[in-house]
């Protein structure tokens, strides 16, 4: 949110899509941002102390069932992405979800 105010002052605009940035920090630290616009994902690997962020990929489905909200998780891949990388990649399901992870 902070650089795209930023770039927003200096007169540059992206255009509309979805960001997520993931930051872990204390004793393990991990910076990343998703980018999502017109179908095409990409994975940015900013800083982490393992020299790489580990993606998991997912789609999530949630329905009522027996009086409570029953989740499945349905795996869609795993990847890597070196610090100070871009992965770049399309055709993946809408509203596919994400988490980044920190392994040594």
């Amino acid at each position: 949110m902070l650089l795209g105010s930023l770039l927003s002052m200096l007169g540059i605009n992206e255009p509309p899509g979805q960001t997520s940035v993931t930051r872990i920090s204390g004793e393990h630290t991990l910076l990343s941002r998703t980018t999502v616009r017109s179908g095409v994902a990409n994975f940015q690997c900013l800083q982490s102390e393992s020299g790489s962020c580990f993606y998991q990929l997912y789609r999530e489905q949630c329905g009522a069932g027996q009086g409570m909200q029953v989740c499945n998780r349905e795996p869609l891949m795993d990847f890597v992405v070196l610090v100070g990388r871009t992965r770049q990649m399309s055709n993946l399901p809408e509203g596919f979800a994400q988490q980044v992870l920190i392994r040594k």
